[in-house]
Order: C-alpha cells, then sequence, then structure tokens
C-alpha cells in the first residue's frame, strides 16, 4: 500500500519512474506485475502504465495526461486542444499527440491516440501533468490542417469560443512557419472573428503584407463545397465562414 501511495502521486508512469523510486529494476518489475494482478494499474500500452482507484477500479488520469506520457516530449495538439480548453462543439474520441518520436496508434479506455509528427517546440505551456499548444499556436495549427481540427464547420465553431488571443505570439509563431498561405488563412479569420479574439488591427495588417498574389482555396473541403473568393486575402473560402461570421464580405 505505501508503494501504491507513492505511484498514485505519479497518475500516469513507465517502468524507468518504478526503477527511480525502489531503486532496483528487478523490485520496479514485481512491484509493476503485482499492481496489475490486483488491478491497482492498468497496461496502457508497452511500458506505460495508469493508475486505478483501488475501490472502483477505474482509471485516475484522463486522456490528456495520458496522452502527455506516451513520449517525453509528447503534447495534446490540434483539435484535442480545443478539447482540452473546453471549446469544442463536437464529442471526439480522437487524440491527438504530437512529437518527434513516433508511435504507432492506439486504443485505451475508449479513446484512439494518434500520433502527429511535431513541427516545432514552441507555443507548448505545461499545466500540470498536461502539455498541450497554447491557445495561439493551437488557432494557427488548426486553421492549417483543418482535417486536424475536425473539418471546417468545427473549426469555425471552435474558433468562435476561443476568446482573447496575443496577436504578438501569432505574428511571432507565423514567422516561424514561413508560410503565405497560412499568413492569408490565419489573417483572414482574426479579420472575420477579431470581435472576439481582440487582437489589434496591425496583427491583421501584418498578416497581410507577407501574402502574394497567389490565389489559394482554404482546404480541399472547400474545393468541394460552395464557396466564395475573398479578393482581399487572395482566398477562397467555405460559404459557412461568412454566414456565421461578421458580414465584411458581401
Amino acid at each position: 500500500m505505501k508503494n501504491y501511495e507513492r505511484i498514485l502521486e505519479l497518475k500516469v508512469f513507465s517502468l524507468q519512474e518504478i526503477y527511480n523510486l525502489t531503486g532496483n529494476i528487478n523490485t520496479a518489475k514485481s512491484l509493476i506485475k503485482n499492481l496489475l494482478s490486483l488491478n491497482y494499474i492498468k497496461r496502457v500500452k508497452h511500458n506505460l502504465y495508469v493508475v486505478c482507484d483501488i475501490e472502483f477500479k477505474s482509471v485516475i488520469a484522463d486522456q490528456y495526461m495520458i496522452a502527455s506520457k506516451i513520449k517525453d516530449d509528447s503534447y495534446i495538439s490540434y483539435h484535442s486542444a480545443f478539447d482540452y480548453y473546453g471549446v469544442k462543439n463536437q464529442i471526439f474520441y480522437e487524440v491527438y499527440v504530437s512529437s518527434k518520436k513516433r508511435f504507432e496508434n492506439f486504443e485505451f479506455e475508449g479513446y484512439n491516440y494518434t500520433f502527429v509528427n511535431s513541427r516545432c517546440d514552441f507555443g507548448i505551456i505545461q499545466e500540470g501533468k498536461v502539455k498541450v499548444t497554447n491557445k495561439e499556436r493551437t488557432v494557427i495549427d488548426c486553421i492549417d490542417k483543418t482535417e486536424l481540427a475536425g473539418g471546417d464547420e468545427e473549426l469555425f465553431l471552435c474558433l468562435e469560443l476561443m476568446g482573447k488571443l496575443d496577436g504578438e505570439k501569432i505574428l511571432e509563431y507565423l514567422k516561424y512557419y514561413n508560410s503565405q498561405k497560412l499568413y492569408a488563412k490565419v489573417g483572414f479569420m482574426l479579420e472575420l472573428l477579431n470581435d472576439g479574439f481582440g487582437v489589434k488591427e496591425k496583427t491583421i495588417e501584418e498578416c497581410r503584407k507577407n501574402i502574394n498574389e497567389r490565389t489559394y482555396y482554404f482546404d480541399n473541403e472547400t474545393k468541394r463545397n460552395e464557396n466564395k473568393y475573398i479578393s482581399k486575402w487572395n482566398l477562397i473560402v467555405p460559404k459557412i465562414f461568412l454566414t456565421r461570421g461578421r458580414t465584411l464580405y458581401w
């Protein structure tokens, strides 16, 4: 029971962390084996375990804690970050986990943990045992890859709920991505929903300065559905954005 109390604080752990507690690898392996047999812990995947409540045998850690421990550099991203911030519109059982170290996708306790290659190390925060992209990077990443944000309508509904954003951080991150298409997409969405985001006009104007004359579809989904050309941003965007957003482009 003493060991269980110490492990309880970890919530999600690997063999190495139990070795760090016991100081002996054989003791650590034996302890994990015993706790598994008592249903005090569950195996999530190879070398990853989660603590269970003794009375109800239910998993204590949530999907965000588990995802943050899959690799030492893993963090919650894309729609799963929206979900973490409580701005989801639909219930998703897909957990997007970014890391520079690939892992095989797996299912545990009803959630599918899906690997997404980590493109950069910035804009990641840690809250307790959870690592997640901050709001500004989450917005940029989801606008960039709408298929990982649940599609155009889900993206828009989540962005409507996102609240205030830091325009300086957005420009800082966009410099790293160095994509004229992404400057256009982000600038367009910031302008359309700025009543909620509250970024300064100079942030939107800076996005404008970094686009070229090439015309882009917002994403592949836009090509298949009703859309509208926005000359200011050289973008072809989903009409659903314009029917729900501010009437800037009619």
